[in-house]
């Protein structure tokens, strides 16, 4: 699937470096500074190019498919954002950021998914996802994300795909850790992957009326990283930049608005309340937002650089390898282009200095008549 072929002897150099980290008591971790793009049928638009110019991101994470399961289709994509021609040009697999931001295909993969399909199913979808990303991705990629939150009952067939696509592949392939998997890996499991990505958020229970924040809680999220061990893969970092709205109707919990969903609200009146508190349903609008019902109450969760700031400084002792990403979550939120480059730049001065690619191109000029 392109060049990059390299698993054999990379094997053998992580498993030294590994051992080299478990016996030291400093080392010094380079950090490739990246971001998600995570947002169904949307392609990098002008914003997000100019978010990862700021930030000078070397890599992006981007969501190309989610996966789903219903009983007339099976194990389906749900939805599929093209690959923008910043990585891959009309004309060729070459794009005007090819050697300047590096390309990671995402794929989001829902637990109920592993839930119903059987092995032979596994297989199929494994085959799908192998011939998706030959087809649409550039030659040029810096590795592929499979994303799921497996349960005991789920990740057999989870790693079973994970096993599989591992082997058809001549780049890394990571797999998402979420924080009881990082805690528990003799309980959970370890995805057969090169890398996993440790996701450093949403812990709290966001069903549960009341104040709290669910997307990151010091108190509830410490425990986690009591580990006198590393982790068995070499992990990057997920570190939480987002917004979303716990929807409420009458103390009983709806489901998660997202920031776009809730701008909407606003902007068409059917919402009082603050960005950074609790919104009413004052107004409704059966034909734009019918999830809305007049009374309903949205507790508006948010991270801050004060609160970003705090899981990385958590994060820090996960870190088990010489060279990791730290990744923002997400590049289109109203959290992430909130922040200034310089602090952004400090978060990931937190984990190590950046890396220095010797082959990486200028970022291009960018003007909206000339970024489609």
């Amino acid at each position: 699937m392109g060049p990059l072929s390299w698993k054999g002897s990379a094997s053998i150099l992580l498993a030294i470096v590994l051992a080299c980290f478990m016996g030291c008591d400093q080392r010094t971790t380079v950090v490739v500074p990246s971001a998600f793009h995570w947002r169904n049928n949307d392609p990098l638009n002008y914003n997000d190019r100019q978010a990862i110019a700021a930030n000078g991101l070397q890599r992006i994470y981007f969501k190309i498919l989610d996966i789903g399961w219903n009983p007339a289709n099976g194990a389906y994509p749900v939805s599929s954002v093209a690959v923008p021609i910043a990585w891959r040009n009309y004309s060729g697999n070459a794009g005007m950021w090819t050697d300047s931001v590096e390309f990671v295909p995402s794929i989001y993969i829902t637990n109920n998914t592993f839930a119903k399909i059987t092995d032979a199913e596994v297989d199929q979808l494994a085959a799908n996802l192998l011939r998706k990303l030959r087809k649409e991705c550039p030659l040029k990629i810096h590795g592929v994300l499979l994303d799921c939150d497996w349960t005991a009952t789920t990740k057999s067939r989870f790693f079973r795909l994970t096993r599989i696509m591992n082997d058809s592949l001549d780049v890394p392939l990571m797999a998402t850790i979420r924080l009881h998997q990082f805690a528990h890996p003799g309980k959970t499991g370890v995805p057969p992957a090169d890398r996993g990505m440790l996701m450093v958020y949403n812990v709290g229970k966001v069903n549960a009326p009341g104040a709290a924040n669910s997307i990151f809680n010091k108190e509830e999220t410490e425990p986690y990283f009591r580990r006198s061990k590393p982790y068995p893969l070499p992990l990057d970092i997920a570190l939480p930049a987002f917004s979303w709205g716990a929807h409420f109707r009458k103390g009983h919990f709806m489901g998660i608005l997202q920031e776009a969903q809730i701008d909407e609200a606003a902007a068409r009146g059917l919402v009082t309340g603050s960005y950074t508190g609790t919104m009413q349903v004052t107004k409704e609008n059966n034909e734009r937002l019918p999830e809305l019902h007049l009374g309903d109450e949205i507790r508006m969760e948010r991270m801050t650089a004060d609160a970003i700031n705090q899981v990385a400084q958590l994060a820090r002792g996960a870190v088990n390898s010489d060279t990791t990403a730290v990744v923002f979550f997400e590049l289109g939120t109203r959290a992430f282009r909130s922040l200034a480059p310089s602090f952004v730049d400090s978060v990931y001065l937190e984990f190590g200095p950046r890396t220095v690619r010797k082959d990486a191109l200028p970022f291009p000029a960018f003007t909206p008549s000339s970024v489609p």
